[in-house]
């Protein structure tokens, strides 16, 4: 696993109001005396600060610098290896909470390739020692049925019948079975398919 920090930089921008009203309406008059045009009306988007806001990124405490690399060299080497995608599996602040510019996120990434479900809080235990790439792979990329089960709902308790259905079939497909005992049952196979659609490559 790697670790990384992010410090959301900000800071505030002062707009001399006045200067912007002058030049909207130098701006009015010469749209006033140019040709009707008939294109739709679209927002452009317009950088006013005197510098965009930008992310800090430090490992351990040490901001990374930006390393200048020799783009033809760099497509040679790469071209020969292969991609190694990494998830976040953890941060420092409860999902869902605002910071404020300036705070500090911790975040942890790993491959999806070297987790494996047991490290899950419900794993379903018939597929303990596949990883969560594995798991994707074999049961959830190709079967648009089962993804859509796991979009459509956020946890087993919201499944219905046919739903469950359409995972016990897949889990089966796979000679893995759905039972009552603790560790095989519809929550736990939902947590682990929930997990391979998330992490999954």
């Amino acid at each position: 696993m790697s670790f990384i920090k992010r410090v959301i930089g900000g800071a505030s921008q002062e707009l001399n109001i006045a200067a912007l009203q002058g030049a909207a309406a130098a701006a009015g008059a010469a749209q006033a005396a140019a040709a009707p045009v008939t294109a739709s009306p679209s927002t452009v988007f317009v950088e006013l600060g005197e510098a965009s806001q930008q992310a800090a990124i430090s490992r351990n405490g040490v901001q990374i610098p930006v390393v200048s690399l020799n783009p033809a060299t760099l497509g040679t080497v790469l071209g020969g290896t292969q991609k190694v995608p990494a998830k976040v599996v953890s941060q420092s602040i409860q999902p869902g909470v605002s910071v404020a510019k300036g705070a500090s996120v911790d975040l942890v990434l790993s491959q999806a390739s070297s987790l494996h479900v047991s490290v899950l809080q419900n794993p379903f235990q018939p597929l303990a020692t596949q990883t969560l790439d594995n798991v994707y792979k074999s049961i959830v990329r190709d079967n648009t049925a089962v993804q859509s089960v796991l979009a459509r709902n956020v946890s087993a308790a919201a499944l219905s019948e046919q739903d469950q259905a359409t995972l016990t079939t897949a889990l089966g497909n796979a000679d893995v079975a759905v039972t009552s005992d603790p560790g095989h049952t519809i929550d736990s196979a939902f947590s682990t398919l929930q997990a391979a659609f998330t992490f999954g490559t």
